[in-house]
């Protein structure tokens, strides 16, 4: 629901961003239904582009109108075994205690509070849309490097959101021989042509020809539990299953793991892949302004939440400040 909330404090070692752009990640659709990292009583909102309005003391490196994107998950305590090793993904501070969006207040609002750590710098020649698009194209890079080297290889994704769109675009970069899309909704089938799939089918006609799919690695993008099964169906022996979309009652066939001997890959947030997706932008090396639906007010925003429900469109930017103008 749409509330009246106060700006955010002014504390010692944290930032304040004037937020201009947030989208509507397939995980806030879902939120009640996922407590692990969906606390609850936050202001939502965790793909956000906006620019330092206050630096805190404290606080090195930043100044007021330095133009940023907000990684939600960079509140790492630096000190735990995972983050010592390299895997900040699975920092408990950063992930499951200061998510911004999730545990923390986010950025479907004017402004936030940052932990500095959570700040990365845009450049300045960095098209507007492409800003609001930094954190989920992390997300779908991990979940392409976790498939491995897909040059030459037949890919099948299964859900044609957001993420899956990105998928497709980053293995058709990578030299994927062949992309397959399943994803019920037409237009959203409409838009895995343009990310560069040879096919897309509907999870019906996909089902009637998993044996003939023959899918070096599946992207599985829609949480969904028959999607799950269609994948691993259509996987080759030792092929790889990336799982990216969450959902319940999910279960993999462990007798198809078995005996083709499949590599189950979990894909959870992202490390480097953050900066790495700031540059895949910047440079426009994929594109994401087709994908862009719409940009609207906060006022727009539960109506935008019912629109991705419905997968009646595809991409929803919130600008918390459009309806002030």
């Amino acid at each position: 629901m749409l509330v009246d909330h106060p700006l955010p404090a002014h504390r010692p070692g944290q930032v304040i961003v004037d937020v201009d752009l947030c989208g509507i990640c397939g995980s806030d659709l879902h939120a009640p239904h996922l407590p692990q990292v969906y606390t609850g009583g936050f202001v939502m909102g965790h793909e956000a582009a906006g620019r330092v309005s206050w630096v805190g003391d404290q606080v090195d490196g930043w100044t007021v109108g330095d133009r940023v994107a907000i990684n939600p998950n960079g509140n790492v305590d630096g000190t735990c075994e995972h983050c010592r090793a390299g895997r900040v993904n699975f920092c408990r501070q950063a992930t499951m205690e200061t998510a911004l969006g999730m545990q923390m207040d986010g950025a479907l609002a004017p402004q936030m509070a940052v932990f500095p750590g959570s700040l990365r710098a845009l450049p300045e020649s960095m098209p507007r849309i492409a800003s609001g698009w930094v954190e989920p194209m992390a997300i779908a890079l991990r979940a392409v490097d976790l498939a491995g080297d897909v040059a030459g290889r037949t890919l099948v994704v299964t859900g044609g959101g957001p993420i899956g769109q990105l998928v497709l675009r980053l293995a058709k970069a990578r030299g994927a021989a062949r992309l397959i899309l399943v994803e019920p909704s037409p237009g959203r089938r409409a838009c895995g042509t343009a990310s560069g799939a040879d096919s897309v089918l509907t999870p019906e006609e996909a089902a009637e020809d998993v044996g003939d799919l023959l899918a070096d690695v599946v992207v599985e993008a829609s949480g969904s539990g028959s999607a799950s099964e269609l994948g691993l169906g259509a996987l080759v022996p030792q092929g790889i299953f990336v799982v990216v979309g969450a959902g319940q009652g999910n279960v993999l066939d462990s007798a198809s793991v078995l005996l083709k001997e499949i590599t189950v890959r979990g894909s959870f947030t992202y490390t480097d892949e953050f900066d790495a997706a700031i540059g895949v932008l910047s440079q426009g090396l994929v594109a994401v302004d087709d994908l862009t639906s719409v940009v609207a007010p906060l006022d727009d925003a539960l109506a935008a939440f019912q629109t991705l429900r419905d997968a009646s469109t595809m991409k929803v930017l919130i600008e918390p400040t459009l309806h002030q103008r």
